[in-house]
């Protein structure tokens, strides 16, 4: 039987992330050992709130159904969810190892921060005699920066240079964008360079080096640069990068050696990063071939970027268009059957059971929910590049029976959700591509804010059906009223031309109402009014339209689709003949119907139609009250 391992990551990480399962997947190779990867992103709102919703997809762990945890504690960083999921993996008494931040009753192994950082800056000090140096990093709270900012402070004190507060700088994030604004500014305002900077990752290493170059400042001459973590653009930039290696690989492979051989609850390992010696710090360097294939990967990774943004406009298009729950679940297949270049040839998309009926949810926001439920359904299933049926499986077995194989697979998890209500989550097979660049987050939060379009579409639908039918809506009789004679009958009437349908029209008028309400008072003829439109109404098929066209009069509506000829005249007659008999009523309640029927081709309006069953009617009204004039 196959062995699981399950890992809990948080996705912003996205180099240290994909070497350290890189790392892992070298090491389950022929092990028999299957990786399930449960990746989360959390994010700011709009309204400043933190979202840390993605943290539901940890709930699908059932722990006691793996053979071992692995725990990415420093990415993840929420203390609440950290302890949350401490208790769980202690209770089910499985093996588990966190990386980098430290969990009671866990072992864990961390990456070396301080002495790749602490040697690289060491070597610009003695090697090429560097005195004032600067350290920048973002606000957010990590123990690597944090390792690599104490590195800075005491090789500083090691080398009897004081520390200059105003070279210590802090930026809003630790990455490109926000270091590249925060030096473009430092620059314009003509403060004076230090003579290195010693950045807290390579993207911000990055986005000084952009700076540099387009103010005309030498690198290394003017200003030396540190990085650390020593992702492949660093190796092909002019100049090339000095930073440090993490060995992310290597701590993802040493994790699967100790779950698989025995780990240690209070042991704490570490392992060494080293410096990576290169141009920036005034260090020759040279890799024309990886700066070749890096250069050619660049318009690759363009081109990629911006078939994924079409492809994240298509499905907000799909979920915008599609005019009910059916289409939208054939057009979301249809769409993922022929496009799913980042999804990988094997994924699932997996919906909660009651997804179908949350998404026609009037609701106008959905209440907190971050459980996936019993039973999860497939709206979309991709295996080998084919459609499978939406099969529904119980969420505790995570991927369908068909998605399992005998080599060492790895499965990356990531949950579908809007604000706090989880809808699923979508599962690939051996596909790292999703949490490249951050696609993960803009793929999810695109289907989970499209969902949420979507249910609102709905729900403004609904709204707007409701409000059509209060304002069409006759209060006493509960026909429609004369609007909608306009907003309901002459778009039927429209529709029934185009269809090729013979519209069938029925004109019902009370007789002697007016004796009625003189001689018996107005509730007696209000109990008229709604005595003849409900046997009118109980009479004519349920889809027809019955108006009440004025006081005593209605209209009925209706086609040759469900119209055999039946004497309709005669059965309304009747049925509220049927009706008043046992009302004991005062007076003889009765109606004169006319009834008139205009071909499909027929170049007659509505109001014209109308006037001609109008006068049918009145005929009948006529031979009515020359027959009760007879009988009096």
């Amino acid at each position: 039987m196959k062995r699981r391992i399950a890992v809990l990551a948080c996705g912003w990480s996205t180099y240290f992330l994909k070497d350290f399962i890189l790392g892992m997947q070298r090491a389950v190779k022929d092990k028999n050992i299957d990786i399930y990867v449960f990746n989360m992103y959390n994010y700011t709102e709009y309204s400043g709130f933190p979202n840390w919703t993605g943290a539901s997809i940890f709930n699908l762990i059932h722990y006691e159904d793996f053979d071992g945890v692995v725990v990415l504690a420093d990415l993840i960083g929420n203390v609440r969810v950290l302890e949350r999921e401490r208790l769980r993996i202690l209770k089910s008494g499985k093996p588990a190892v966190c990386i980098n931040k430290k969990m009671e009753g866990i072992c864990c192994l961390r990456i070396d921060n301080y002495s790749g950082m602490y040697d690289a800056i060491q070597h610009i000090i003695t090697m090429h005699n560097v005195r004032d140096i600067a350290f920048i990093s973002g606000k957010e709270s990590s123990i690597d920066i944090g390792e690599r900012h104490k590195a800075y402070l005491q090789v500083l004190k090691d080398n009897n240079i004081e520390v200059n507060t105003n070279n210590i700088w802090t930026i809003e994030y630790t990455d490109y964008h926000c270091a590249y604004r925060f030096f473009s500014e430092y620059v314009k305002s003509g403060q004076k360079l230090p003579q290195a900077v010693v950045c807290a990752n390579d993207l911000i290493a990055l986005g000084l080096l952009k700076v540099c170059v387009e103010n005309k400042i030498t690198v290394p001459d003017q200003l030396k640069i540190i990085g650390f973590d020593d992702i492949t653009e660093t190796q092909c930039t002019l100049p090339s990068i000095t930073t440090v290696h993490n060995n992310a690989e290597l701590l993802g492979a040493e994790v699967v050696n100790r779950l698989e051989f025995g780990v240690n609850p209070s042991q704490l390992l570490k392992m060494k990063s080293t410096p990576v010696l290169r141009q920036s710090c005034g260090c020759a360097y040279m890799n024309t071939k990886q700066q070749s294939r890096f250069t050619l990967s660049i318009l690759d990774d363009a081109n990629k970027k911006e078939e994924f943004d079409t492809q994240i406009e298509v499905i907000g298009e799909i979920f915008a268009e599609s005019a009910d729950v059916f289409t939208l679940l054939t057009n979301v297949e249809n769409f993922f059957t022929k496009s799913h270049n980042f999804e990988g040839s094997d994924f699932c998309i997996f919906m909660k059971s009651d997804w179908t009926s949350v998404l026609i949810n009037s609701m106008e926001n959905l209440p907190q929910n971050l459980n996936y439920g019993t039973q999860v359904q497939a709206i979309c299933s991709i295996q080998g590049n084919k459609k499978y049926l939406r099969e529904m499986i119980n969420t505790r077995e995570l991927i369908p029976a068909k998605m399992k194989s005998e080599e060492s697979t790895t499965f990356i998890f990531l949950p579908i959700f809007h604000h706090s209500y989880v809808h699923g989550y979508f599962v690939a097979k051996n596909n790292l591509s999703m949490i490249d660049n951050r696609y993960g987050y803009i793929w999810t939060r695109a289907i989970g804010t499209s969902i949420e379009q979507f249910r609102k579409k709905n729900m403004y639908r609904q709204m707007s059906q409701q409000y059509l039918k209060l304002s069409t809506k006759d209060a006493l009789s509960g026909a429609l009223n004369r609007q909608g004679l306009d907003k309901l009958a002459k778009p039927y009437y429209a529709q029934n031309k185009k269809n090729g349908l013979t519209t069938v029209l029925f004109f019902v008028d009370i007789n002697k109402m007016k004796h009625i309400n003189d001689q018996f008072g107005h509730l007696h003829g209000d109990l008229a009014v709604k005595t003849v439109a409900a046997a009118a109404m109980e009479t004519v098929p349920k889809n027809w339209l019955t108006i009440r066209y004025g006081g005593d009069e209605f209209l009925i509506v209706g086609n040759s689709r469900n119209y055999n000829g039946e004497d309709y005249c005669t059965k309304i007659k009747e049925r509220l003949a049927a009706k008043t008999s046992v009302m004991h009523l005062p007076y003889n309640l009765s109606a004169s119907v006319g009834t008139y029927s205009v071909p499909a081709n027929s170049d007659l309006t509505l109001e014209q139609a109308v006037e001609n069953v109008d006068n049918i009617m009145y005929e009948q009204k006529q031979a009515f009250h020359k027959e009760d004039d007879q009988k009096h």
